[in-house]
């Protein structure tokens, strides 16, 4: 187990007397040559008691910072006994322990990486509060022995780990970088999902249809250019506005996915009633207008 401080607060007010101890006996001899000098006296106080705030505040920092990495150090510990566990006379792996042992061993880069900005955060505080106290000193330097330590066993157990066909890419995986690959599959399925959901329409006369190219030979062009066409999503997009007296459609839809609604004598517009089925020969959607 690993070396454990005692409790929070006890640390911390012995650490602030062993620090502000000289101040109380500067008080206490100002006091005695000069009873008669109350102002000056109570001054000091209040100067000490000012000190005291500030010096709280930045011992709070530093012992949360130390309580932290010595926290991260125990869960370590904790995720190598059960990879331990986990592998113990096994020559193979199966699937199931695998990930569980990639858990704890992800677990356990983020962790260590933790500590040592913890340990780089917990050194700035100390000089910023240019306070200079051995103990705390000395337990900087057992933290870092400690994650120094903590690394060597973590590289000797990614050794083992690799001779049961773990990879080294798997081994060195942390949140951040599980993070940052659910991020990417996720982006990559979005972008697939927009992908599988958009659709093309053009409508126009058959002259304007063939001077877009849409249209060669009285047969739909076998290459499309998207800036003569209107881009939807079909997840959207039910209807279609025309207003014109005749159209047809050129491209292939299958007959009853649709219904070209009609306003007395006009065609007021195309209703898709089943986007599915409409959608399921082409993504480009030709109306020829008359």
């Amino acid at each position: 187990m690993y070396y454990k401080l005692k409790k929070t607060a006890m640390k911390k007010y012995l650490f602030i007397v062993a620090c502000f101890l000289p101040l109380f006996w500067s008080c206490n001899n100002s006091s005695e040559s000069g009873e008669d000098q109350l102002d000056p006296k109570d001054q000091q106080i209040i100067d000490l008691q000012q000190q005291l705030t500030q010096k709280d505040s930045s011992v709070n920092e530093m012992f949360t910072f130390i309580n932290d990495v010595e926290d991260n150090l125990n869960s370590i510990e904790a995720s190598q006994m059960k990879i331990s566990e986990s592998k113990k006379g096994n020559t193979e792996v199966k699937q199931d322990i695998k990930e569980s042992i990639m858990e704890h061993i992800t677990n356990i880069n983020t962790l260590l990486e933790q500590n040592k900005e913890l340990i780089k955060k917990l050194e700035g505080a100390l000089r910023k509060s240019n306070m200079k106290v051995d103990a705390l000193q000395k337990t900087i330097e057992m933290l870092n022995q400690q994650i120094t330590q903590k690394d060597a066993e973590i590289a000797d157990l990614k050794v083992q780990l690799e001779k049961l066909n773990f990879t080294v890419a798997e081994l060195n995986t942390k949140i951040d970088d599980l993070t940052g690959q659910n991020e990417e599959k996720s982006q990559m399925i979005d972008q697939q999902t927009v992908e599988l959901n958009t659709a093309y329409y053009v409508m126009g006369y058959r002259k304007e249809l063939k001077t877009k190219g849409v249209i060669i030979n009285d047969r739909l062009s076998q290459k499309i250019n998207p800036d003569n066409f209107t881009k939807i999503d079909i997840r959207n997009t039910t209807e279609i506005s025309l207003n014109v007296k005749k159209a047809r459609l050129i491209s292939t839809h299958p007959e009853g996915s649709y219904t070209l609604v009609k306003n007395g004598k006009i065609i007021s517009k195309i209703a898709i009633n089943n986007p599915k089925a409409f959608w399921s020969l082409s993504k480009i959607l030709v109306i020829e207008l008359d």
